[in-house]
């Protein structure tokens, strides 16, 4: 059996007091090295010296912005000849990226359970694809697997602020947040300007101006809560939904747009959702990716496309 190496991000909302309990579990199987993070600037120089050994496999105990960090260093520093198996472990303030293809459970007896598997031989293997992000084309990509914008950016701000601070569980705060802060938009939608104004790259090649309320995309099987808004058929990998604005009807199409239903009135009524492999768009404003926020470059595009894809063992 090859050795495993694990990183804990001691900075997560988590982990300062699941570090310990991580690193105990660690000493009751052989051939695990584990790195703990006091500040994620410290993952290059872990990363550094994983890529020396023998490691086949990636243990990563944090958020979803602990495995993008990750995942991105891992290809655009080509640090492996192959690129590793991962294992995501729960440990963050958003951690929908483990909720779809991670250990279930508290993380530090589900990790234990893990590597008893592991030596058996006895663990199924996941593959994502990635959703390369571009900034602008002079970048590399940053990848991950669940971006929005518009009100998507507004919502996660006021989850962070009205609900996930009152220590709701992420679940629970995902449902709550998300259910108030559809009320309080079906009550405000005529005033102020369009949350996203974007133009957007048809099919033709031509950007095409768009008012939107909201747009996301994923290239994971589920989310949180039972939350997954994407109802798009086709083959492609990327999932996308886009809500029109101003916004009609949202009362009557919030549970079918939540659970991925369409309704035949959605398209005249401006809710949108389809598969795609690659988008550009061009906006100035923030864009949410795995929970961390970055902004756009004015006057370039911003470019997602899958052309790699992660793996992960649970």
């Amino acid at each position: 059996m090859s050795t495993a190496s694990m990183i804990i991000n001691a900075k997560s909302s988590r982990n300062l007091s699941l570090a310990e309990d991580l690193l105990y579990v660690t000493k009751r199987h052989s051939g695990i090295r584990p790195y703990v993070l006091e500040r994620i600037e410290d993952l290059g120089p872990a990363l550094d010296d994983i890529e020396k050994g023998d490691s086949n496999t990636l243990i990563l105990a944090g958020g979803d912005g602990t495995m993008q960090a990750a995942i991105t260093s891992a290809i655009n520093r080509r640090r492996f000849q192959t690129q590793p198996s991962y294992v995501a472990l729960p440990c963050g303030m958003t951690n929908v990226i483990a909720n779809d293809c991670g250990l279930q459970g508290p993380p530090a007896s589900s990790l234990d359970n893990f590597l008893w598997r592991r030596d058996r031989g006895d663990v199924s293997r996941l593959e994502r694809p990635l959703i390369g992000m571009q900034l602008s084309e002079r970048q590399d990509p940053i990848y991950g697997f669940f971006l929005g914008a518009g009100l998507f950016h507004t919502a996660v701000q006021f989850s962070r602020q009205n609900v996930q601070k009152m220590g709701a569980s992420r679940s629970v705060a995902v449902a709550l947040s998300t259910a108030g802060f559809i009320l309080k938009c079906a009550m405000d939608n005529a005033d102020g300007p369009p949350p996203l104004s974007a133009e957007v790259k048809n099919e033709d090649g031509a950007f095409e101006p768009r008012d939107l309320s909201f747009i996301a995309m994923t290239t994971l099987n589920k989310l949180s809560a039972g939350i997954f808004p994407f109802w798009g058929e086709g083959d492609e990998p990327m999932n996308v939904t886009a809500i029109d604005y101003p916004r009609r009807k949202l009362l009557q199409a919030a549970m079918s747009v939540l659970r991925g239903k369409s309704k035949p009135w959605f398209p005249d009524a401006g809710y949108h959702s389809w598969k795609s492999r690659e988008m550009r768009m061009r906006f100035d404003g923030p864009v949410v990716f795995d929970g961390e926020i970055f902004h756009t470059a004015p006057g370039e595009d911003l470019i997602l496309k899958v052309s790699e894809k992660a793996a992960f063992l649970i």
